[in-house]
Protein backbone atom coordinates (compact mmCIF):
# COMPACT_ATOMS: atom_id res chain seq x y z
CA UNK A 1 0.00 0.00 0.00
CA UNK A 2 2.84 2.85 0.77
CA UNK A 3 4.22 1.46 -2.21
CA UNK A 4 1.34 2.35 -4.14
CA UNK A 5 0.76 6.08 -2.66
CA UNK A 6 4.81 6.78 -3.10
CA UNK A 7 3.97 6.35 -7.08
CA UNK A 8 0.88 8.40 -6.90
CA UNK A 9 2.70 10.96 -5.13
CA UNK A 10 5.62 10.92 -7.56
CA UNK A 11 3.28 11.30 -10.59
CA UNK A 12 1.95 13.94 -9.21
CA UNK A 13 4.95 15.85 -8.79
CA UNK A 14 6.08 15.05 -12.37
CA UNK A 15 3.02 17.51 -13.50
CA UNK A 16 3.60 20.51 -11.60
CA UNK A 17 4.95 22.61 -14.02
CA UNK A 18 6.46 26.02 -13.08
CA UNK A 19 3.71 28.47 -13.90
CA UNK A 20 1.59 25.88 -11.93
CA UNK A 21 4.42 26.01 -8.86
CA UNK A 22 3.83 29.99 -9.50
CA UNK A 23 0.42 30.35 -8.72
CA UNK A 24 0.59 27.96 -5.46
CA UNK A 25 2.93 30.26 -4.36
CA UNK A 26 1.11 32.93 -5.24
CA UNK A 27 -2.22 31.40 -3.47
CA UNK A 28 -0.22 30.09 -0.52
CA UNK A 29 2.25 32.80 0.19
CA UNK A 30 1.45 36.05 -2.03
CA UNK A 31 4.19 38.19 0.26
CA UNK A 32 6.86 35.88 -1.31
CA UNK A 33 6.19 37.57 -4.69
CA UNK A 34 5.34 40.83 -3.54
CA UNK A 35 7.54 43.66 -3.23
CA UNK A 36 7.76 47.53 -3.65
CA UNK A 37 8.62 48.50 -6.79
CA UNK A 38 10.89 51.14 -7.51
CA UNK A 39 9.50 54.14 -8.85
CA UNK A 40 10.13 57.84 -9.09
CA UNK A 41 8.43 60.78 -9.73
CA UNK A 42 9.63 63.50 -11.84
CA UNK A 43 7.91 67.14 -12.09
CA UNK A 44 9.39 69.61 -14.53
CA UNK A 45 8.48 73.26 -16.08
CA UNK A 46 7.17 74.73 -12.80
CA UNK A 47 9.00 76.23 -9.64
CA UNK A 48 7.61 76.68 -6.08
CA UNK A 49 5.07 77.58 -4.69
CA UNK A 50 3.17 75.38 -8.25
CA UNK A 51 5.47 72.59 -7.76
CA UNK A 52 5.07 72.05 -4.26
CA UNK A 53 1.17 71.95 -4.50
CA UNK A 54 1.82 69.71 -7.51
CA UNK A 55 3.79 67.09 -5.57
CA UNK A 56 1.07 67.39 -3.07
CA UNK A 57 -1.95 66.54 -4.80
CA UNK A 58 0.30 63.59 -6.48
CA UNK A 59 -1.48 60.39 -5.58
CA UNK A 60 1.24 58.80 -7.40
CA UNK A 61 4.00 60.60 -5.40
CA UNK A 62 2.11 59.95 -1.94
CA UNK A 63 1.94 56.20 -2.73
CA UNK A 64 5.25 55.16 -4.58
CA UNK A 65 7.20 53.77 -1.62
CA UNK A 66 4.03 51.83 -0.78
CA UNK A 67 4.37 48.07 0.07
CA UNK A 68 1.92 46.90 -1.93
CA UNK A 69 2.13 49.01 -4.98
CA UNK A 70 2.36 46.75 -8.28
CA UNK A 71 2.88 47.58 -11.92
CA UNK A 72 -0.81 47.35 -12.72
CA UNK A 73 -1.20 49.99 -9.96
CA UNK A 74 1.59 52.40 -11.01
CA UNK A 75 -0.78 52.48 -14.60
CA UNK A 76 -3.76 53.60 -13.19
CA UNK A 77 -2.20 56.15 -10.75
CA UNK A 78 -0.03 57.34 -13.58
CA UNK A 79 -3.26 58.19 -16.01
CA UNK A 80 -5.10 60.21 -13.06
CA UNK A 81 -2.15 62.40 -12.60
CA UNK A 82 -2.17 65.16 -15.11
CA UNK A 83 -5.89 65.49 -13.77
CA UNK A 84 -4.70 66.18 -10.25
CA UNK A 85 -1.72 68.53 -11.55
CA UNK A 86 -4.46 70.71 -13.34
CA UNK A 87 -6.30 70.68 -9.72
CA UNK A 88 -3.32 71.95 -8.17
CA UNK A 89 -2.21 74.50 -10.74
CA UNK A 90 -6.16 76.56 -10.66
CA UNK A 91 -5.73 78.06 -7.40
CA UNK A 92 -2.45 79.84 -8.65
CA UNK A 93 -4.90 80.75 -11.57
CA UNK A 94 -3.66 78.51 -14.06
CA UNK A 95 -6.37 76.69 -15.77
CA UNK A 96 -5.11 75.46 -18.75
CA UNK A 97 -2.12 73.90 -18.49
CA UNK A 98 -0.22 71.42 -21.14
CA UNK A 99 0.70 68.56 -19.55
CA UNK A 100 3.08 65.84 -20.86
CA UNK A 101 3.01 62.63 -19.19
CA UNK A 102 5.08 59.70 -19.58
CA UNK A 103 5.92 55.96 -17.81
CA UNK A 104 8.91 54.49 -18.74
CA UNK A 105 10.47 51.12 -17.39
CA UNK A 106 14.26 50.53 -16.93
CA UNK A 107 15.72 47.12 -15.47
CA UNK A 108 12.58 47.03 -13.42
CA UNK A 109 12.93 50.69 -12.36
CA UNK A 110 9.69 52.79 -13.37
CA UNK A 111 9.69 56.69 -13.51
CA UNK A 112 6.62 58.65 -13.76
CA UNK A 113 7.70 62.46 -15.25
CA UNK A 114 5.06 65.04 -16.35
CA UNK A 115 6.40 67.88 -18.33
CA UNK A 116 4.31 70.95 -17.58
CA UNK A 117 3.45 74.24 -19.75
CA UNK A 118 1.66 75.98 -17.24
CA UNK A 119 0.01 78.18 -19.86
CA UNK A 120 -1.17 81.52 -18.98
CA UNK A 121 -3.02 82.81 -16.08
CA UNK A 122 -6.88 83.25 -15.94
CA UNK A 123 -7.50 87.14 -16.09
CA UNK A 124 -10.13 88.74 -13.98
CA UNK A 125 -12.70 90.83 -16.38
CA UNK A 126 -15.38 91.39 -13.83
CA UNK A 127 -14.80 92.48 -10.28
CA UNK A 128 -18.23 93.11 -8.85
CA UNK A 129 -18.00 93.87 -5.14
CA UNK A 130 -21.11 95.30 -2.98
CA UNK A 131 -21.73 96.35 0.34
CA UNK A 132 -25.31 96.55 1.30
CA UNK A 133 -27.34 97.21 4.51
CA UNK A 134 -27.10 99.37 7.65
CA UNK A 135 -23.26 100.35 6.93
CA UNK A 136 -23.43 100.34 3.33
CA UNK A 137 -22.71 103.90 2.66
CA UNK A 138 -20.70 104.53 5.60
CA UNK A 139 -16.63 105.98 4.19
CA UNK A 140 -14.90 103.41 5.72
CA UNK A 141 -16.71 100.69 3.62
CA UNK A 142 -16.21 102.93 0.53
CA UNK A 143 -12.68 104.17 0.74
CA UNK A 144 -11.54 100.75 1.29
CA UNK A 145 -13.58 99.05 -1.53
CA UNK A 146 -11.97 101.92 -3.84
CA UNK A 147 -8.81 100.82 -2.69
CA UNK A 148 -9.18 97.07 -3.00
CA UNK A 149 -10.02 97.32 -6.58
CA UNK A 150 -7.59 100.33 -7.46
CA UNK A 151 -4.83 97.77 -5.96
CA UNK A 152 -6.39 94.35 -6.85
CA UNK A 153 -4.30 91.89 -9.29
CA UNK A 154 -6.21 91.73 -12.53
CA UNK A 155 -5.16 87.19 -12.44
CA UNK A 156 -7.27 85.29 -10.61
CA UNK A 157 -4.81 83.92 -7.55
CA UNK A 158 -7.92 81.86 -5.17
CA UNK A 159 -5.70 82.50 -1.90
CA UNK A 160 -5.90 86.01 -2.93
CA UNK A 161 -9.55 86.16 -2.91
CA UNK A 162 -10.55 84.00 0.00
CA UNK A 163 -8.08 86.65 1.90
CA UNK A 164 -10.16 89.43 0.12
CA UNK A 165 -13.63 88.13 1.57
CA UNK A 166 -11.52 87.59 5.25
CA UNK A 167 -10.01 91.32 4.71
CA UNK A 168 -13.87 92.97 4.32
CA UNK A 169 -15.37 91.08 7.05
CA UNK A 170 -12.59 91.98 9.10
CA UNK A 171 -12.84 95.34 8.02
CA UNK A 172 -17.21 94.92 8.90
CA UNK A 173 -16.26 93.77 12.53
CA UNK A 174 -13.47 96.96 13.27
CA UNK A 175 -15.67 99.66 12.31
CA UNK A 176 -18.81 98.19 14.71
CA UNK A 177 -20.36 95.37 12.78
CA UNK A 178 -19.47 92.01 14.36
CA UNK A 179 -22.77 90.32 12.49
CA UNK A 180 -21.42 91.27 8.94
CA UNK A 181 -21.78 88.30 6.25
CA UNK A 182 -21.20 87.40 2.77
CA UNK A 183 -24.48 86.61 0.99
CA UNK A 184 -23.17 85.56 -2.38
CA UNK A 185 -19.67 85.01 -3.89
CA UNK A 186 -19.14 83.68 -6.80
CA UNK A 187 -16.19 83.38 -9.26
CA UNK A 188 -16.74 82.00 -13.09
CA UNK A 189 -13.89 80.68 -14.87
CA UNK A 190 -13.96 80.71 -18.74
CA UNK A 191 -11.36 78.11 -19.82
CA UNK A 192 -11.32 78.80 -23.54
CA UNK A 193 -11.24 82.85 -23.12
CA UNK A 194 -8.78 82.06 -20.20
CA UNK A 195 -10.94 84.85 -17.97
CA UNK A 196 -12.69 85.48 -14.76
CA UNK A 197 -15.77 86.94 -13.43
CA UNK A 198 -15.93 87.81 -9.88
CA UNK A 199 -19.39 88.65 -8.05
CA UNK A 200 -19.22 89.48 -3.93
CA UNK A 201 -21.86 90.46 -2.36
CA UNK A 202 -21.37 91.50 1.71
CA UNK A 203 -23.91 92.91 3.86
CA UNK A 204 -23.10 94.99 7.29
CA UNK A 205 -25.21 94.40 8.96
CA UNK A 206 -26.42 96.44 12.50
CA UNK A 207 -24.07 98.31 14.04
CA UNK A 208 -23.01 97.47 17.65
CA UNK A 209 -21.78 98.91 20.89
CA UNK A 210 -20.56 97.47 23.95
CA UNK A 211 -22.96 96.92 26.97
CA UNK A 212 -22.26 96.32 30.59
CA UNK A 213 -19.74 94.27 31.60
CA UNK A 214 -20.22 91.36 34.11
CA UNK A 215 -17.55 89.12 35.51
CA UNK A 216 -17.77 85.42 36.28
CA UNK A 217 -15.47 84.71 38.84
CA UNK A 218 -14.99 84.62 43.33
CA UNK A 219 -10.92 85.59 43.25
CA UNK A 220 -10.59 89.09 42.88
CA UNK A 221 -13.20 92.18 44.02
CA UNK A 222 -14.80 94.14 41.69
CA UNK A 223 -12.84 96.96 42.39
CA UNK A 224 -9.63 95.41 41.46
CA UNK A 225 -10.87 94.26 38.17
CA UNK A 226 -12.26 97.67 37.50
CA UNK A 227 -8.30 98.99 36.66
CA UNK A 228 -8.46 96.31 33.95
CA UNK A 229 -11.23 96.91 31.92
CA UNK A 230 -9.86 98.59 29.03
CA UNK A 231 -13.90 99.38 26.96
CA UNK A 232 -16.58 101.67 28.47
CA UNK A 233 -20.44 100.87 27.80
CA UNK A 234 -21.56 102.89 24.67
CA UNK A 235 -18.10 102.46 23.09
CA UNK A 236 -18.13 100.88 19.48
CA UNK A 237 -18.16 97.41 19.18
CA UNK A 238 -14.61 96.14 17.69
CA UNK A 239 -12.58 92.61 17.84
CA UNK A 240 -9.62 95.03 18.94
CA UNK A 241 -10.67 96.31 21.66
CA UNK A 242 -12.17 93.28 23.16
CA UNK A 243 -8.20 91.53 22.25
CA UNK A 244 -6.80 93.98 24.13
CA UNK A 245 -9.25 93.69 26.82
CA UNK A 246 -8.46 89.93 27.84
CA UNK A 247 -4.63 90.25 26.78
CA UNK A 248 -4.93 93.11 29.78
CA UNK A 249 -6.57 90.69 32.21
CA UNK A 250 -4.54 87.63 31.73
CA UNK A 251 -1.36 90.31 32.18
CA UNK A 252 -2.62 91.11 35.37
CA UNK A 253 -1.11 87.48 36.58
CA UNK A 254 -4.50 86.29 38.54
CA UNK A 255 -6.22 84.56 35.59
CA UNK A 256 -4.92 81.64 33.54
CA UNK A 257 -8.16 81.92 31.44
CA UNK A 258 -10.23 84.57 30.29
CA UNK A 259 -13.14 84.02 28.19
CA UNK A 260 -15.15 87.17 26.79
CA UNK A 261 -18.84 86.26 25.62
CA UNK A 262 -20.48 88.33 24.16
CA UNK A 263 -24.30 87.95 24.78
CA UNK A 264 -25.97 89.17 21.26
CA UNK A 265 -29.52 87.50 22.29
CA UNK A 266 -29.53 89.95 25.15
CA UNK A 267 -28.67 93.11 23.20
CA UNK A 268 -30.64 96.14 23.96
CA UNK A 269 -30.20 99.23 21.89
CA UNK A 270 -27.48 97.84 20.01
CA UNK A 271 -25.53 98.07 22.65
CA UNK A 272 -23.67 94.05 23.43
CA UNK A 273 -23.61 92.73 27.43
CA UNK A 274 -20.32 91.13 27.82
CA UNK A 275 -19.72 88.47 30.04
CA UNK A 276 -16.33 87.75 31.49
CA UNK A 277 -15.58 84.25 32.03
CA UNK A 278 -12.16 84.17 34.37
CA UNK A 279 -10.28 80.98 35.81
CA UNK A 280 -7.61 81.94 38.60
CA UNK A 281 -4.29 80.74 38.25
CA UNK A 282 -2.60 78.16 40.67
CA UNK A 283 -2.09 79.92 43.80
CA UNK A 284 1.19 78.23 44.77
CA UNK A 285 4.06 78.40 42.45
CA UNK A 286 7.20 76.56 43.05
CA UNK A 287 10.85 76.64 41.34
CA UNK A 288 14.08 75.34 42.31
CA UNK A 289 17.64 75.80 41.14
CA UNK A 290 21.28 74.85 40.74
CA UNK A 291 24.37 76.12 39.01
CA UNK A 292 28.26 76.44 39.88
CA UNK A 293 30.61 79.80 39.03
CA UNK A 294 34.10 80.22 39.51
CA UNK A 295 33.43 82.81 41.97
CA UNK A 296 31.23 81.88 44.34
CA UNK A 297 31.06 77.90 44.01
CA UNK A 298 28.26 75.57 44.11
CA UNK A 299 25.02 77.47 44.41
CA UNK A 300 21.36 76.06 45.09
CA UNK A 301 18.13 78.19 45.29
CA UNK A 302 14.46 77.68 45.81
CA UNK A 303 11.35 80.38 45.51
CA UNK A 304 7.96 79.91 46.80
CA UNK A 305 5.16 82.18 45.36
CA UNK A 306 1.81 82.84 46.36
CA UNK A 307 0.22 84.84 43.77
CA UNK A 308 -3.61 85.26 44.95
CA UNK A 309 -2.86 85.42 48.74
CA UNK A 310 -6.30 87.60 49.16
CA UNK A 311 -9.15 88.71 46.65
CA UNK A 312 -7.49 92.15 46.76
CA UNK A 313 -4.69 91.24 44.83
CA UNK A 314 -1.94 90.59 47.38
CA UNK A 315 1.12 88.60 46.69
CA UNK A 316 4.04 87.37 48.51
CA UNK A 317 7.66 85.77 47.12
CA UNK A 318 9.90 83.93 49.86
CA UNK A 319 13.48 83.00 48.34
CA UNK A 320 16.24 81.31 49.18
CA UNK A 321 19.81 80.72 48.12
CA UNK A 322 22.60 78.81 49.29
CA UNK A 323 26.53 78.78 47.93
CA UNK A 324 29.52 78.14 49.20
CA UNK A 325 30.35 81.94 49.33
CA UNK A 326 26.98 83.92 49.71
CA UNK A 327 23.55 82.88 51.65
CA UNK A 328 20.37 84.85 50.99
CA UNK A 329 16.67 84.63 52.46
CA UNK A 330 14.29 86.90 51.35
CA UNK A 331 10.39 87.69 51.52
CA UNK A 332 8.55 89.92 49.73
CA UNK A 333 4.75 91.49 50.11
CA UNK A 334 3.32 93.06 47.41
CA UNK A 335 -0.07 95.15 46.90
CA UNK A 336 -1.60 96.62 44.06
CA UNK A 337 -2.19 100.32 43.84
CA UNK A 338 -2.71 103.66 41.77
CA UNK A 339 -2.75 101.72 38.35
CA UNK A 340 -3.47 97.99 39.49
CA UNK A 341 -2.14 96.74 36.11
CA UNK A 342 1.69 97.92 36.25
CA UNK A 343 2.26 99.52 40.14
CA UNK A 344 2.84 98.02 43.34
CA UNK A 345 3.57 98.49 46.76
CA UNK A 346 6.32 96.27 47.80
CA UNK A 347 8.12 95.32 51.61
CA UNK A 348 10.63 93.25 51.87
CA UNK A 349 12.84 91.68 54.69
CA UNK A 350 16.30 89.76 53.83
CA UNK A 351 19.57 88.47 55.37
CA UNK A 352 22.75 88.08 53.18
CA UNK A 353 25.84 86.55 53.92
CA UNK A 354 28.95 86.98 51.22
CA UNK A 355 32.69 85.97 51.79
CA UNK A 356 34.69 87.51 49.33
CA UNK A 357 38.96 87.13 49.30
CA UNK A 358 39.40 90.37 51.77
CA UNK A 359 35.51 90.93 52.98
CA UNK A 360 33.37 88.79 55.23
CA UNK A 361 29.84 90.76 55.74
CA UNK A 362 26.57 89.68 56.85
CA UNK A 363 23.46 92.14 55.88
CA UNK A 364 19.67 92.89 57.33
CA UNK A 365 17.65 95.10 55.38
CA UNK A 366 14.61 96.30 55.97
CA UNK A 367 12.91 97.66 51.91
CA UNK A 368 9.93 99.45 51.37
CA UNK A 369 9.26 100.30 47.98
CA UNK A 370 6.97 101.72 45.24
CA UNK A 371 7.61 100.23 41.86
CA UNK A 372 6.33 100.29 38.45
CA UNK A 373 6.98 97.35 35.09
CA UNK A 374 5.06 96.61 32.93
CA UNK A 375 3.36 93.60 31.50
CA UNK A 376 6.59 91.90 29.43
CA UNK A 377 9.03 93.15 32.13
CA UNK A 378 10.83 95.16 30.29
CA UNK A 379 11.35 98.42 32.52
CA UNK A 380 11.01 99.08 36.03
CA UNK A 381 10.96 102.20 38.01
CA UNK A 382 11.21 101.77 41.88
CA UNK A 383 11.76 104.47 44.54
CA UNK A 384 12.57 103.33 48.10
CA UNK A 385 13.29 103.42 51.79
CA UNK A 386 15.58 101.23 53.27
CA UNK A 387 17.13 100.17 56.43
CA UNK A 388 20.56 98.62 56.29
CA UNK A 389 22.45 96.84 59.03
CA UNK A 390 25.61 95.62 58.05
CA UNK A 391 28.67 93.75 59.78
CA UNK A 392 31.65 93.33 57.90
CA UNK A 393 35.06 92.81 58.32
CA UNK A 394 38.21 93.72 55.90
CA UNK A 395 40.96 91.65 56.10
CA UNK A 396 42.28 91.87 59.36
CA UNK A 397 41.03 95.27 60.25
CA UNK A 398 38.77 95.69 63.20
CA UNK A 399 34.77 94.39 62.76
CA UNK A 400 32.56 96.83 62.04
CA UNK A 401 28.79 97.43 62.12
CA UNK A 402 27.31 99.85 60.27
CA UNK A 403 23.47 101.08 60.20
CA UNK A 404 21.74 103.23 57.67
CA UNK A 405 18.75 104.86 56.13
CA UNK A 406 19.52 104.51 52.72
CA UNK A 407 16.96 106.59 50.34
CA UNK A 408 17.32 106.04 46.29
CA UNK A 409 15.72 104.69 43.21
CA UNK A 410 16.43 102.33 40.61
CA UNK A 411 15.59 102.22 36.49
CA UNK A 412 15.71 99.08 34.93
CA UNK A 413 15.09 99.14 30.68
CA UNK A 414 15.61 95.78 28.60
CA UNK A 415 14.51 94.24 25.37
CA UNK A 416 16.19 91.16 24.75
CA UNK A 417 14.63 88.68 22.13
CA UNK A 418 13.31 85.16 23.26
CA UNK A 419 15.67 83.05 22.01
CA UNK A 420 18.55 80.53 23.54
CA UNK A 421 21.31 82.45 21.37
CA UNK A 422 19.57 86.31 20.69
CA UNK A 423 21.08 87.98 18.44
CA UNK A 424 19.44 91.61 19.28
CA UNK A 425 19.12 92.88 22.82
CA UNK A 426 19.89 95.67 25.32
CA UNK A 427 19.82 96.16 28.65
CA UNK A 428 20.14 99.32 30.84
CA UNK A 429 20.41 99.78 34.52
CA UNK A 430 20.65 102.96 36.85
CA UNK A 431 20.75 102.97 40.67
CA UNK A 432 20.62 105.98 42.65
CA UNK A 433 21.01 105.94 46.68
CA UNK A 434 22.35 107.81 49.37
CA UNK A 435 21.79 108.66 53.06
CA UNK A 436 22.01 111.58 55.34
CA UNK A 437 24.27 110.59 58.81
CA UNK A 438 21.73 113.65 60.67
CA UNK A 439 19.06 110.92 59.60
CA UNK A 440 20.10 107.62 62.05
CA UNK A 441 23.07 106.51 59.72
CA UNK A 442 26.31 106.03 60.75
CA UNK A 443 27.94 108.21 57.46
CA UNK A 444 26.48 110.22 54.30
CA UNK A 445 26.78 108.95 51.35
CA UNK A 446 25.82 109.47 47.68
CA UNK A 447 25.96 106.65 45.09
CA UNK A 448 25.27 106.20 41.74
CA UNK A 449 25.84 103.02 40.13
CA UNK A 450 25.55 102.10 35.95
CA UNK A 451 25.41 99.13 33.73
CA UNK A 452 24.69 98.23 30.36
CA UNK A 453 24.54 95.01 27.84
CA UNK A 454 24.33 95.27 23.79
CA UNK A 455 23.72 92.35 21.55
CA UNK A 456 24.59 93.24 17.76
CA UNK A 457 23.72 90.22 15.38
CA UNK A 458 26.18 89.57 12.74
CA UNK A 459 25.23 87.06 9.71
CA UNK A 460 23.07 84.10 10.73
CA UNK A 461 25.50 82.90 13.49
CA UNK A 462 27.77 85.72 14.61
CA UNK A 463 27.10 88.48 17.08
CA UNK A 464 28.89 90.86 19.08
CA UNK A 465 28.84 91.21 22.89
CA UNK A 466 29.40 93.90 24.57
CA UNK A 467 28.89 95.28 28.06
CA UNK A 468 30.07 98.01 30.46
CA UNK A 469 29.69 99.52 34.49
CA UNK A 470 30.47 102.40 35.71
CA UNK A 471 29.95 103.92 39.50
CA UNK A 472 31.09 106.59 41.33
CA UNK A 473 30.25 107.73 45.36
CA UNK A 474 31.06 110.40 47.50
CA UNK A 475 31.32 108.74 50.89
CA UNK A 476 32.15 111.26 54.43
CA UNK A 477 33.76 108.02 56.03
CA UNK A 478 34.75 105.48 53.97
CA UNK A 479 36.07 103.16 57.12
CA UNK A 480 32.58 102.68 58.22
CA UNK A 481 31.30 102.46 54.12
CA UNK A 482 29.98 98.59 54.14
CA UNK A 483 31.71 96.43 51.77
CA UNK A 484 28.24 96.06 49.77
CA UNK A 485 28.05 99.22 48.54
CA UNK A 486 32.18 99.51 47.70
CA UNK A 487 32.94 98.61 44.29
CA UNK A 488 35.36 95.81 43.17
CA UNK A 489 36.40 94.49 39.71
CA UNK A 490 37.68 90.80 38.54
CA UNK A 491 36.23 87.89 37.86
CA UNK A 492 33.58 85.83 35.91
CA UNK A 493 31.22 89.54 35.05
CA UNK A 494 34.00 91.75 35.06
CA UNK A 495 37.47 91.84 34.12
CA UNK A 496 38.15 88.07 32.95
CA UNK A 497 41.94 86.95 33.65
CA UNK A 498 41.80 88.32 37.18
CA UNK A 499 40.51 86.80 40.58
CA UNK A 500 37.05 87.73 42.24
CA UNK A 501 37.26 91.02 43.52
CA UNK A 502 40.80 91.19 43.18
CA UNK A 503 41.12 94.45 41.21
CA UNK A 504 40.87 97.92 43.51
CA UNK A 505 42.12 100.09 46.02
CA UNK A 506 44.11 97.94 48.81
CA UNK A 507 45.02 99.38 52.61
CA UNK A 508 48.58 99.31 54.31
CA UNK A 509 48.99 95.78 54.17
CA UNK A 510 48.05 96.00 50.10
CA UNK A 511 44.61 94.18 50.65
CA UNK A 512 41.80 95.23 48.42
CA UNK A 513 39.55 96.83 50.44
CA UNK A 514 37.36 97.73 47.26
CA UNK A 515 36.65 101.83 46.15
CA UNK A 516 34.28 104.30 45.65
CA UNK A 517 34.38 104.14 41.95
CA UNK A 518 34.51 101.97 38.84
CA UNK A 519 34.74 101.93 35.32
CA UNK A 520 35.24 98.11 33.41
CA UNK A 521 33.74 97.63 29.63
CA UNK A 522 33.90 94.08 28.11
CA UNK A 523 33.91 93.47 24.05
CA UNK A 524 32.90 89.99 23.25
CA UNK A 525 32.54 88.47 20.06
CA UNK A 526 30.16 84.84 19.82
CA UNK A 527 29.79 82.28 16.91
CA UNK A 528 27.38 79.67 16.87
CA UNK A 529 28.69 76.83 15.40
CA UNK A 530 26.02 74.29 15.64
CA UNK A 531 22.51 74.31 17.53
CA UNK A 532 24.18 73.78 20.86
CA UNK A 533 27.68 74.99 20.66
CA UNK A 534 28.98 78.76 20.56
CA UNK A 535 32.51 79.72 20.56
CA UNK A 536 33.73 83.03 21.68
CA UNK A 537 36.83 85.34 22.35
CA UNK A 538 36.94 88.63 24.64
CA UNK A 539 38.76 91.31 26.19
CA UNK A 540 37.84 93.26 29.14
CA UNK A 541 39.35 95.82 30.65
CA UNK A 542 38.81 98.25 33.85
CA UNK A 543 39.84 98.88 37.75
CA UNK A 544 37.77 99.69 40.69
CA UNK A 545 39.41 103.13 42.58
CA UNK A 546 38.89 105.78 44.96
CA UNK A 547 39.66 109.38 43.58
CA UNK A 548 41.82 108.64 40.21
CA UNK A 549 42.36 105.60 38.41
CA UNK A 550 46.18 104.71 38.46
CA UNK A 551 46.04 101.65 36.12
CA UNK A 552 43.55 100.04 34.03
CA UNK A 553 43.70 96.35 34.16
CA UNK A 554 42.96 93.92 30.91
CA UNK A 555 42.45 90.36 30.72
CA UNK A 556 41.52 88.83 27.00
CA UNK A 557 40.75 84.84 26.18
CA UNK A 558 38.27 82.51 24.45
CA UNK A 559 35.30 80.14 25.71
CA UNK A 560 32.87 78.17 24.63
CA UNK A 561 29.06 78.29 25.21
CA UNK A 562 26.68 75.21 25.95
CA UNK A 563 22.93 76.38 25.29
CA UNK A 564 20.88 73.44 26.80
CA UNK A 565 17.30 73.37 27.05
CA UNK A 566 17.70 73.17 30.99
CA UNK A 567 20.05 75.27 31.29
CA UNK A 568 23.50 76.75 29.77
CA UNK A 569 27.40 76.12 30.47
CA UNK A 570 29.82 78.75 29.90
CA UNK A 571 33.33 78.20 29.99
CA UNK A 572 36.23 80.49 29.63
CA UNK A 573 40.09 80.56 29.74
CA UNK A 574 41.50 84.06 30.75
CA UNK A 575 45.31 85.55 30.96
CA UNK A 576 46.05 88.99 32.59
CA UNK A 577 47.19 90.92 29.89
CA UNK A 578 48.42 93.32 31.92
CA UNK A 579 50.99 91.17 33.69
CA UNK A 580 52.76 89.99 30.70
CA UNK A 581 51.08 86.93 31.91
CA UNK A 582 53.16 83.24 30.88
CA UNK A 583 51.38 79.84 30.34
CA UNK A 584 50.48 79.67 34.41
CA UNK A 585 48.80 82.57 34.70
CA UNK A 586 45.71 81.55 32.47
CA UNK A 587 42.61 81.51 34.47
CA UNK A 588 39.44 79.01 34.07
CA UNK A 589 35.81 80.66 34.64
CA UNK A 590 32.95 78.56 34.46
CA UNK A 591 29.55 79.19 35.15
CA UNK A 592 26.17 76.71 34.63
CA UNK A 593 23.09 77.36 35.69
CA UNK A 594 19.52 75.46 35.36
CA UNK A 595 15.74 76.28 36.43
CA UNK A 596 13.67 72.99 37.70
Amino acid sequence: MRIVYFRQLLFFCRQITPSLLLSLLYIFSPSLLQATVPLQVEVVGIEDPLWQNAMNFLDIEKKKDEEALSIRWIKRLHQEAPDQIRQALQPYGYYSPVIKDTLTEVDGNWVASYSIDKGPTVAIVTRDIQWQGEGARRDVFQEHLDRHLENASGTLVHSEYESTKSEFLNLALSAGYPKAKILKSEVLVDTEKNSAEITMLLDTGPRYYFGDISFKQDFLTTDLLEYYITIQPGELYSHEALLAFQQNLIGSNYAQEVTIKPLFNEVAENKVPLNVLMKPIPPHRFAFGFGYETDIGIRGSARWTDRLINRHGHHSDLYLQLAQKERELKGQYSIPVVNRLTDSWVSTVSYEYEENPTTISDTFELETAFARRDIEDTYLYKVFVLRSIENFTVDTEPAESTELLIFGGTVRFSDMEEEAYPQFGYYAFADLRGAEEALISDTSFTRLHLKGKYLLGLGESGRIDTRFELGGAWVDNFDVYPPSLRFFAGGDSSVRGYSYESLGPVNEEGVVVGGKNIVTGSFEYDHRLAKSWVVTSFVDAGNAYNDEIDKVYVGAGFGFRWLAPFGSLRVDFAWPVSEQPDAGDIRFHIGFGATL
